[in-house]
């Protein structure tokens, strides 16, 4: 069980190097602080649903704007 739970550590943490890289830095740093924000904690996290709460838009609306920052899903 503990290998386990390692290898989905180990996992999360690969995703969360690949959507920091991948991300367009420039785009986001650009937006205001509340969608700004929002990416940013969608990069550490992977959790759309409340990376869109944070942002104030509907998850829909939120994965579009994710798309515009290239960061992947």
């Amino acid at each position: 069980m503990e290998e386990l739970a390692r290898y989905f550590e180990d996992l999360e943490e690969e995703l969360r190097r690949i959507r920091r890289e991948r991300a367009d830095w420039e785009f986001i740093n650009s937006l205001p602080p509340r969608l700004r924000i929002a990416l940013m904690y969608y990069i550490e996290t992977g959790d759309l649903y409340v990376a869109s709460r944070i942002a104030g838009i509907a998850a829909e609306e939120f994965n579009e704007l994710r798309r515009r920052a290239k960061i992947p899903s």
